[in-house]
C-alpha cells in the first residue's frame, strides 16, 4: 500500500519535515515501511510539452519529426512514437536529463543527430521515466500521453504529476488487523499519535449531508443481511460525468492508480483516503427491483474490465431484472457502470462480511484494491464516513450534482464497551513504569475515550477499532508502540533454570548398538493394517487413529517390528550379506500405557552357517552392548512363541530373574512376504522394563602380570543340549581356569542335529608364572569331563 505524504497533508500539519524519519517512526510504532520515494525517480530536467508539428522523417520510415513547446522554447526532436498527433501533452527531458534507454540502462541525454536529423531532446514513453505503473498503456513505442488541453504545458513534469511529495511504501502484511489503516486518513490519525503532527483545522470533516425525502426509483430487497451489516446509498442527478481535476488525477497518480473518469475516480479517491471502497451506478441502467442476495453456482457477470466471469456459491450480488450487475465487495459490472451520458448516479457504500469476500477472492481468483480492504472487515462507522466523503465531493466536483433522494441505509455504527486497565498491569507487561499523564495522552491521541478510575482507568475504543481491541492486552500493546518499544529498556529474562536430570542408559546402549555394525532407523510411528498383517501381527487390541491421513497410517505401531521389516525389505539388496537395524520408540496398544521399546534386526541375504547364523550373531551382539550399558543379560526357552517368531527359536531376555523382551527368528512366513530370502532375527526389549533395573558399575580390573596359558578343544555336540550348560561345568574343572567361551561352531552339510562346538580355555595363575605341565594337569579334567 502507497501513502503520499503530500496527501497526508490534507489533514495534518506536520511538526517532524524529514521523509525518512517520518518513515522510521510509522515502521517503529505502527508498519513496516519497505521503501520510501519520490513517486518518480527520473523527472529533473523534464517538463510537460506540447506537440506543434509532426512530420515524417526523410530517412527512416518508423522516425519521426516533432516540434515541442517546452518551458525553454519551442524544441526539435526525432521521435519513434507511433501516438504522436499534433496538439498533444507529452513527458518531454531536456538535454542533460537521465532517462531508463527502454526502461533498462540509465542513460544521460546529449544533444545528438539520428538519421542525419539533430534530436534536441526527447519525448518520452513511461518506462523511460518510471512511469509504467502510472501510464501502463503508454509503453514501447507509445508514450505517454498527457490529453490536449493547454493546462500545464511548459510546468516541471514533478510537479505537474504530483510528484513533489514523498510516497510511503507500506507492508500490506504488517496491518492486516487494521482495517482502519488501509487509508491516508488511518495514518494520519497514526501520526497525530506519534508526535510527528497536528491535526489541520481545515481538514476534511466527513459531515452527514441533507437529503430530499423522494423514495428511491427502486427497492433495495436484501435477502442476505448477515453479509451486508451496514449500508448506506442515494440518487444523484448530474449534467454531465464532468472532467477529473487535475489535482485528484495527481493524486491518484501518485499511489499508482490512473484516472478512468470523474464518477470512478472519485469512488477510488474515497477509498484510499478513507479505507472505504464505493461504488457509483448510471442508475437509468438498473431495471426493476435490486435483490442484494448470494450468487449460485455457474451465474455469470461480466466485470468493469469486461472479463466475463463464473460466479461460485455463496458470492455477494446486486441484481435486477436483468440479471446480475455487481459483484459486491470485488468489482462492479460493465453494464451498470457509469458512463459519458449518464444524468443519474446510484452512488452506494456498503459494509460486507469480509469472510464472503475472502471466499469469493479465492472462489474466482480474482483479487481487487477494495477486495482486499474489504476482507480485512472494514468498521461500520468508516462505511458512513466514506459514504459522506464521496458525497461531499460528488457535489463540488460533478457538473450540475444534487442529490435527489432520502438516504437508504440500515445497521448501524456499533458500540463500544468500555475496558478496565489497571497501571500495574501495563508495567507489569511493558516492563516500564510509564506515567499516568503519559498512558492518558497516547490513548486519547489514538481516539480512545479515557477516564480515571481508581488506580488505572475506564477505556472506551472508538468506532473505528472495535475490530482489534477487546481487552487491556491490546491497550496495553497500543502503549507499548506509541510509547515506543525502543525506549524501553531491554533485560533479559533471570531465573535459575535446573535442567532434568537425563538417563544416559538408552544413549549408552545406542552407541554400543552402532559399535557393534547396527545402523540406527527413524522410522514414522504410524502404520497401517496390511503393514501389520504382514508380520502377522493382530490388529484387534491396536490403537486405531479416529481421523488418519490414510489407510496406510491409521494405526499407532504396536511394534517396532513393523518398521524393521519394512525397512530390510526396501533395503536388503544394498546392504553387505547382512543388514543389522535398530530403532526406539513408543509402542501403542488400545486401552494400556504406553511403553518404550527397543527393537533390533540382523537379516541376511546370503545362507549363513553356525557361525554366522543370525539368531546367534544377535544374541552375542546384544549382550556385549547390554553389557556396556551395566546389564548382564541371559536368555531362557518359551514355549509359547508369538505368531511373528520361529515355535523353535525364540527365548525370553532376561537380565537376573527380571524378563526385558524376547529374542526370536523371524517366522518364515513373515519372512517370505518381506522378501527376506534367509533367516533373519529380531530383539524386542521393553526399555521401560529394563530401565527400571538398577545397572551394575563396571569395576576396571588390572592388568595380568603372568602370562596365561590357552588351550582350545573340539568336540561333537547335539543340538538337545545346552551348550552354555556345559561351559558351567568347564568352568567348575580348576581354579586356575580365567574364562571358558564358545570359540567356534560348525556343522557338516546335510547335518541337523550333529555339531561340532570348539570351546577355549584360558588358564592363569595370579602369583606366579604358570608352567605348560601344571597347565596340562589342570586341563585333564577338561578332556575327562569332553570324554
Amino acid at each position: 500500500m502507497k501513502i503520499s505524504l503530500d496527501w497526508l497533508g490534507d489533514f495534518l500539519e506536520w511538526e517532524e519535515t524529514d521523509s525518512n524519519k517520518i518513515a522510521e517512526r510509522i515502521t517503529a510504532c505502527t508498519a513496516e515501511v519497505d521503501g520510501m520515494g519520490t513517486q518518480q525517480m527520473q523527472l529533473g530536467r523534464c517538463c510537460v510539452g506540447k506537440i506543434l508539428t509532426v512530420e515524417k522523417h526523410p530517412n527512416a520510415d518508423k522516425l519521426s519529426l516533432c516540434d515541442v513547446e517546452t518551458d525553454q522554447g519551442n524544441k526539435r526532436v526525432v521521435c519513434g512514437g507511433t501516438n504522436l498527433r499534433v496538439g498533444m501533452k507529452v513527458a518531454f527531458a531536456h538535454i542533460g536529463a537521465q532517462v531508463k534507454w527502454h526502461g533498462e540502462e540509465l542513460m544521460t541525454l546529449e544533444k545528438v543527430k539520428i538519421r542525419g536529423e539533430e534530436s534536441s531532446g526527447m519525448i518520452c514513453a513511461a518506462e523511460e521515466l518510471g512511469l509504467a505503473d502510472v501510464f501502463p498503456e503508454c509503453t514501447g513505442h507509445l508514450i505517454v500521453d498527457l490529453g490536449d488541453s493547454d493546462d500545464g504545458v511548459g510546468e516541471s513534469l514533478e510537479q505537474y504529476l504530483g510528484s513533489g511529495g514523498d510516497v510511503l511504501d507500506i507492508d500490506n502484511h504488517a496491518i492486516t488487523h487494521r482495517a482502519d489503516l488501509f487509508s491516508h486518513f488511518g495514518f494520519a490519525r497514526e501520526c497525530i499519535a506519534m508526535g510527528l503532527a497536528k491535526w489541520r483545522k481545515d481538514r476534511p470533516m466527513f459531515a452527514d449531508h441533507s437529503f430530499t425525502k423522494d423514495p428511491l426509483p427502486f427497492k433495495n430487497i436484501v435477502d442476505c443481511e448477515e453479509q451486508i451489516p451496514r449500508y448506506c446509498a442515494c440518487l444523484l442527478s448530474i449534467d454531465s460525468v464532468g472532467e477529473t481535476p487535475d489535482w485528484m488525477k495527481r493524486r491518484l497518480e501518485s499511489v499508482g492508480l490512473r484516472s478512468l473518469n470523474l464518477p470512478i475516480d472519485i469512488t477510488n479517491y474515497v477509498m484510499l483516503e478513507v479505507g472505504m471502497p464505493l461504488h457509483s451506478f448510471d442508475a437509468d441502467d438498473i431495471k426493476g427491483d435490486v435483490h442484494m442476495r448470494l450468487s449460485k453456482q455457474g451465474e455469470k457477470i461480466v466485470t468493469l474490465d469486461k472479463a466475463e466471469r463464473s460466479l461460485p456459491n455463496d458470492s455477494i450480488v446486486l441484481s435486477d431484472d436483468e440479471g446480475i450487475f455487481d459483484l459486491l465487495g470485488i468489482m462492479g459490472g460493465l453494464r451498470s457502470s457509469t458512463k459519458e451520458g449518464t444524468k443519474r448516479v446510484y452512488l452506494h457504500s456498503a459494509g460486507v462480511d469480509p469472510v464472503s469476500i475472502r471466499k469469493t477472492i479465492i472462489a474466482t481468483g480474482h483479487r481487487t484494491d477494495a477486495a482486499t480492504i474489504y476482507e480485512k472487515g472494514v468498521p461500520n462507522v468508516i462505511v458512513q464516513m466514506g459514504f459522506n466523503r464521496a458525497l461531499e465531493l460528488f457535489l463540488e466536483l460533478v457538473p450540475g450534482a444534487k442529490i435527489i433522494s432520502k438516504m437508504d441505509s440500515w445497521g448501524d455504527n456499533g458500540k463500544a464497551e468500555p475496558i478496565d486497565l489497571p497501571l500495574e498491569k501495563v508495567t507489569q507487561m511493558l516492563g516500564v513504569e510509564i506515567p499516568a499523564n503519559t498512558v492518558e495522552e497516547i490513548l486519547e491521541n489514538l481516539e480512545f475515550d479515557v477516564k480515571k478510575r481508581g488506580n488505572g482507568f475506564k477505556v472506551t475504543p472508538p468506532l473505528f477499532r472495535l475490530g482489534d481491541i477487546s481487552g487491556p492486552h491490546d491497550l496495553i500493546e497500543e502503549i507499548g508502540r506509541i510509547y515506543g518499544f525502543d525506549n524501553i529498556e531491554p533485560q533479559l529474562p533471570s531465573a535459575q533454570v535446573d535442567p532434568p536430570e537425563r538417563d544416559q542408559r538408552i544413549h549408552i546402549l545406542r552407541d554400543a548398538l552402532k559399535e557393534e555394525g547396527f545402523m540406527e532407523i527413524l522410522p514414522l510411528s504410524l502404520v497401517g493394517p496390511s503393514l501389520l498383517k504382514k508380520c502377522n501381527i493382530n490388529i484387534d487390541s491396536a490403537a486405531v487413529i479416529e481421523n488418519p491421513l490414510g489407510e496406510e497410517l491409521s494405526i499407532m505401531q504396536p511394534s517396532t517390528l513393523p518398521g524393521l521389516l519394512d525397512h530390510a525389505q526396501q533395503n536388503i539388496l544394498n546392504a553387505d550379506k547382512t543388514l543389522s537395524t535398530f530403532q526406539w520408540g513408543q509402542v501403542f496398544a488400545s486401552g494400556e500405557e504406553d511403553d518404550m521399546e527397543m527393537g533390533l534386526l540382523i537379516s541376511s541375504w546370503v545362507e549363513t552357517g553356525l557361525n554366522d547364523d543370525p539368531f546367534l550373531v544377535l544374541k552375542s551382539k546384544l549382550g556385549r552392548a547390554l553389557k556396556q550399558a551395566g546389564y548382564n543379560s541371559s536368555i531362557e526357552l518359551m514355549k509359547n512363541a508369538p505368531s511373528y517368531a520361529h515355535p523353535g527359536r525364540v527365548a525370553a531376555l532376561t537380565v537376573g530373574k527380571d524378563p526385558i523382551g524376547l529374542i526370536f527368528e523371524v517366522h518364515p512366513e513373515v519372512r517370505e512376504q518381506f522378501g527376506l530370502p534367509n533367516r533373519a532375527a529380531a530383539v524386542r526389549i521393553s526399555l521401560n522394563q529394563l530401565l527400571a533395573i538398577e545397572p551394575v558399575t563396571t569395576v576396571a580390573s588390572a592388568v595380568p602380570q603372568f602370562p596365561a596359558v590357552t588351550y582350545d578343544v573340539t568336540l561333537p555336540f547335539d543340538q538337545g543340549k545346552s551348550a552354555g550348560e556345559f561351559v558351567d561345568k568347564v568352568k567348575r574343572t580348576s581354579d586356575l581356569l580365567e574364562s571358558v567361551e564358545v570359540a567356534n561352531l560348525y556343522a557338516e552339510p546335510g547335518q541337523v542335529r550333529q555339531y561340532n562346538l570348539t570351546i577355549r580355555c584360558v588358564y592363569r595363575a595370579k602369583n606366579r608364572t604358570l608352567t605348560e605341565e601344571e597347565a596340562k594337569e589342570e586341563h585333564k579334567a577338561v578332556l575327562a569331563l569332553v570324554g
